[in-house]
């Protein structure tokens, strides 16, 4: 922003809570915060040097401010939340929609509410659980609930029509049998209110509740409903005393920790009631790069608490600035007091410590997912842009084998092969081959003679063909791969990739396939021919390291290779060795008196022998 346009910005800032928004050149809001004092806080941007990096990126790109005042600082910070939500500012951390992890679902909207197992969140009035890093322990809790409370759990529209007749699960007596009119829709709505509690993790007032109920059944001889009753104690009793998690002071409370990585934030929520650890919230953030731990747990507050039980006492890993405003918003949505805090005690710093075990786990799963998708989306790729060239690959290829050479000057020339199977290393399957047709360089040649050797032993023994054949290199090496294959077998799909251009050959005589660098078939092959070159080099440089240290020392009875290494590493050279003392060559490093002796009188023999003489 422009110096004078800035002053005239900030001196039409009123000193009055309320929201701003900063755009960049091209209009778009780039950030929204609120403030207690607005006039106090976006001044503070431009009249402080010593920024946070995140700052220091916005203030640049910053060319106009718009605001809206609110009558108090809880009212900025609902404002806030929805405009983040509405326009997703490139500088604001937002909740990720992350479709990955399952929730449970109280459809309160419904006339009567079921409880289901979810991957979307809607707008309006059901009650959410979740995020669960384990679907299928998401499913055991609705299939749980379910049979405690005896829900309804099909999607027919109630009242029944005439002469329609109930669901197998009534039957069964899964469910209450609201559709027949063994209970009333107020007291269908009753369990479900019991359920919700339930999820709360707030046994106890189900509990009396229940208890309750099935007196006044005893009492009004209803005995069918009072069994039912008395079922659903013995279930809600059974869940809540395999409860071992627990933490002193029997009140309901949080904990929360976040963990940043590049762009992403998780944050891992452990809920207590009446000291009870009853279930855990996981909840991911993009746009985290600029920001730090504590707004993410402060986003979080505003976006949870505002749709979810407030308990007595949060205890947060990270702090943050307006921590009073979220304690004020968070008592008026409770009606009792709230009080934000670190870990002091040693159970509560072990809580966290648990929490930050919980994000390194949730955070490998997120990754191997990650991978896995790549991949699965890589090979799908790769066989479409395979196909439509004419390569014969059925479907997405799943085991692959790259091939390349290594060679110095011709000398010492081995290929490697390297298999993967759906996108993964299967070292087990690595093959290593000596050259030995080529002693002068030639890796067009080479190619000929390791893919030859590797299809007429897989013809030959019976064994399964690749999927696809890929070689480190251009038309040449794939025009001689292909007639090396020939001779065995047309079956195998062969595709060349050249390091320079990372051009995909499909066919000696076509032109290369150029895919974008961000392409995931491209990192498939890539990765394959990075390891199959890896492999390549590292057995090249063995050969080398044997023929090096190959001298008169081999003849040497009883001297092995380290020891040649280490006398070669000392002196330089064999000569050097041969006229060491036998002083000189006992101090060597890595050579005790034994081998020193043998190495001297190796060298000094036609001495010794003239000496007996």
């Amino acid at each position: 922003m422009r110096p004078e346009k800035s002053r005239a910005v900030l001196s039409s800032l009123p000193d009055s809570p309320g929201v701003y928004l900063m755009k960049d050149a091209e209009g778009l809001i780039i950030y929204v915060g609120k403030a207690g004092s607005l006039k106090k806080r976006v001044s503070s941007y431009f009249q402080n040097k010593d920024h946070d990096p995140k700052t220091s990126m916005l203030v640049k790109r910053i060319e106009d401010i718009e605001y809206i005042i609110t009558d108090n600082e809880v009212e900025a910070l609902l404002l806030e939340s929805g405009l983040i939500k509405k326009h997703r500012p490139k500088f604001n951390v937002r909740l990720k929609d992350d479709k990955r992890y399952p929730y449970i679902s109280v459809t309160l909207d419904e006339p009567y509410p079921r409880v289901i197992y979810t991957r979307k969140i809607k707008a309006g009035g059901d009650r959410y659980y979740g995020p669960y890093t384990d679907s299928a322990a998401a499913r055991n809790i609705v299939a749980t609930v379910n049979r405690i409370f005896k829900l309804k759990t099909c999607r027919r529209d109630l009242p029944l029509r005439k002469n329609e007749r109930p669901c197998l699960n009534y039957q069964m007596k899964k469910c209450s049998g609201v559709c027949t009119g063994e209970i009333t829709a107020e007291e269908y709505r009753s369990l479900v209110d019991k359920a919700v509690k339930f999820l709360d993790g707030d046994a106890e007032p189900v509990l009396e509740d229940l208890r309750r109920e099935m007196e006044e059944h005893s009492q009004n001889f209803r005995y069918e409903k009072a069994a039912l009753v008395r079922d659903i104690i013995f279930d809600v009793q059974r869940v809540f005393e395999g409860q071992k998690v627990d933490v002193p002071g029997g009140i309901d409370q949080d904990y929360i920790g976040v963990s940043i990585e590049g762009s992403e934030a998780v944050l891992v929520l452990f809920e207590f009631r009446r000291g009870a650890l009853v279930g855990r919230k996981i909840s991911v953030f993009d746009n985290a790069e600029y920001a730090a731990p504590g707004e993410v747990v402060r986003t979080f507050m505003i976006e949870y608490y505002g749709r979810s039980e407030v308990p007595q006492k949060i205890t947060v890993q990270h702090t943050f600035a307006d921590q009073d405003v979220i304690e004020r918003y968070l008592e008026g949505r409770s009606g009792k007091k709230v009080a934000i805090g670190q870990a002091r005690s040693r159970d509560d710093r072990g809580v966290i410590g648990m929490i930050g075990k919980n994000i390194d786990m949730i955070r490998a799963d997120r990754a191997a997912h990650r991978s896995f998708v790549e991949r699965e989306q890589g090979l799908a790729e790769l066989h479409a842009v395979l196909s439509g060239r004419g390569v014969a690959v059925e479907g997405p290829p799943s085991v692959i084998e790259c091939f390349d050479i290594s060679n110095f000057h011709g000398k010492e020339a081995v290929a490697s092969m390297v298999s993967f199977t759906d996108g993964l290393p299967d070292r087990g399957k690595y093959r290593r081959f000596r050259i030995r047709g080529y002693d002068a360089p030639d890796d067009p040649g080479m190619i000929h003679e390791a893919v030859s050797r590797r299809v007429q032993h897989l013809v030959n023994e019976g064994l399964p063909l690749p999927d696809l054949m890929v070689i480190d290199g251009g038309k040449t090496q794939l025009a001689r791969a292909i007639e090396a294959a020939s001779n065995f077998t047309d079956e195998i799909p062969i595709v060349s990739l050249a390091k320079r251009l990372e051009e995909i050959y499909t066919d000696p005589g076509s032109e290369p396939i150029r895919l974008p660098r961000d392409s995931a078939a491209l990192h498939i092959l890539q990765n394959i021919r990075d390891e199959a070159h890896r492999f390549a080099v590292t057995y090249h440089r063995k050969l080398r390291d044997r023929r090096t240290t190959a001298s008169a020392l081999d003849e040497i009875p009883g001297i092995g290779l380290s020891a040649r290494k280490a006398l070669l590493e000392t002196f330089k050279s064999v000569d050097a060795i041969a006229a060491a003392a036998e002083e000189d060559l006992r101090n060597a490093p890595g050579i005790g008196d034994k081998t020193a002796t043998a190495v001297y009188r190796y060298f000094h023999k036609n001495e010794s022998s003239g000496k007996k003489d």
